[in-house]
């Protein structure tokens, strides 16, 4: 870039760039999310990976981290002259020029083009967010053209092409460690000769397949509580592509009946509310309706997690008091953000200059007091505590839940876990008739 012109060059990354670019982005996406990956990107090939686009900067490093090959990315030409300018030459993205931005070039869009060509021809991996935004708005926006052109514009020089729509779903995209399920559908191609609406309508209608599309405010937890419920009740198998079905299904559902019978639609949530009611008020959860724990059961446990805790528990504390002032810092730089849609990114990044300059000051203070030599300690073992610590936190909570569930149920009575559990039948029954109700014809 000259003299604050962006400009589009060819991509001349080294393989030892791309490791950079790929371990930094598998660390960023997987520290944050918990993530589960369904489906495959084809190995070799010119590829278009077309994804929605709920999480600002954070999700094209989610494709990186699980794509498993190189990627290069279209970024909007702004971004060249952001702090980020470095890492997006470095990771060979191509810019796009908008009309919506400001001071922008569109006819520079013709490199634009030409640069997706250039690499579509030499094999690369594209991808693309076609909405052209990020957003929060829980649904697939309308698509713009661009992906549909490129497309076609590859086809018409031969070039064999493999569209691959790429879902990206997360359950709290803001929360730190919530669970994300990204899933790479099957790969198509297109003619030619196929008008750009139309190719851009089966874009949109492939990647409606892989996202679950509900209002984050209205639906979005009613259909995750909904499916816990019946995957508990029906007894499927933990599956994350199976799961996602099931909340697609149930989000489409809910949606329709609130349109069509709202009578039935509120009788039904009624019941819900019912039910979580009396297991709250007992302390119960739907999984731990189906436990018979006995005495022995306990003791076994109890012998398996106390000498681990007393490992554990002193370590995760430390990683608490160690970290506390950075975590509270970058939570509340998330809280400043009026767009859910780029808080998560906000959180990413002030995670990423508030941690390392947090162990930098304690080297410093270590190092005025104590020596110069000790100054490294901190520096080496915070890290290691802050990824350690992370691992004990999250193991040692995942026992206390178990425990207090099983405290719960040991002071609820066989009659009353019966009753709740003919209840939860019931609810999933209920489900299932809606459900055969919605695809009568």
């Amino acid at each position: 870039m000259t003299a604050g012109r962006t400009t589009v060059v060819e991509d001349r990354r080294k393989p030892a760039s791309d490791g950079v670019i790929r371990r930094v982005a598998s660390l960023t996406a997987h520290a944050f999310y918990r993530i589960d990956k369904v489906g495959a990107v084809p190995a070799e090939g010119p590829l278009l990976l077309l994804a929605n686009h709920p999480n600002a900067l954070l999700d094209p490093a989610i494709v990186i981290a699980t794509a498993g090959r190189r990627i290069r990315f279209i970024a909007k030409s702004t971004l060249f002259n952001s702090p980020f300018a470095p890492l997006l030459r470095l990771s060979g993205a191509i810019p796009v020029f908008r009309k919506q931005d400001e001071g922008v070039d569109v006819k520079r869009n013709a490199e634009t083009f030409a640069a997706v060509d250039s690499a579509l021809r030499g094999g690369d991996a594209i991808c693309i967010f076609p909405e052209g935004i990020s957003h929060s708005t829980g649904r697939l926006e309308p698509l713009r053209t661009g992906a549909a052109r490129m497309a076609l514009s590859a086809a018409g020089q031969g070039i064999p092409l493999q569209l691959v729509p790429v879902g990206i779903n997360p359950e709290e995209k803001t929360d730190f460690r919530s669970r994300l399920t990204i899933v790479y559908g099957r790969p198509f191609q297109i003619a030619a000769s196929t008008r750009p609406a139309d190719v851009t309508s089966e874009i949109a209608e492939r990647m409606r397949r892989l996202i679950i599309e509900a209002d984050p405010d209205a639906d979005a937890e009613l259909v995750r509580r909904i499916d816990r419920l019946y995957a508990v009740e029906r007894e499927t198998p933990v599956d994350p592509a199976a799961a996602l079905d099931r909340r697609r299904t149930i989000a489409s559902g809910l949606a329709r009946l609130r349109d069509e019978d709202p009578a039935r639609y509120e009788s039904a949530l009624l019941q819900l509310r019912r039910y979580d009611q009396r297991l709250a008020r007992f302390g119960l959860g739907d999984r731990s309706l189906n436990w018979n724990p006995s005495t022995g059961d306990a003791v076994r446990f109890a012998l398996r997690e106390l000498p681990l805790a007393a490992l554990l528990l002193p370590l995760a504390s430390a990683a608490v008091v160690a970290f506390a002032v950075p975590y509270f810092l970058t939570a509340f730089v998330g809280r400043l953000q009026r767009d859910s849609d780029v808080t998560a990114t906000a959180k990413v990044i002030a995670a990423a200059v508030l941690y390392p300059l947090w162990t930098l000051a304690a080297a410093v203070v270590v190092a005025g007091r104590v020596g110069a030599m000790w100054g490294l300690l901190p520096a080496v073992a915070m890290p290691a505590l802050g990824v350690a610590g992370l691992f004990a936190i999250e193991r040692e909570w995942a026992v206390l839940r178990t425990a207090r569930s099983w405290f719960a149920v040991s002071g609820a009575s066989p009659r009353t876990r019966k009753r709740l559990r003919r209840h939860r039948a019931e609810l999933a029954d209920v489900l299932d008739d809606m459900n055969t109700w919605l695809t009568l014809p």
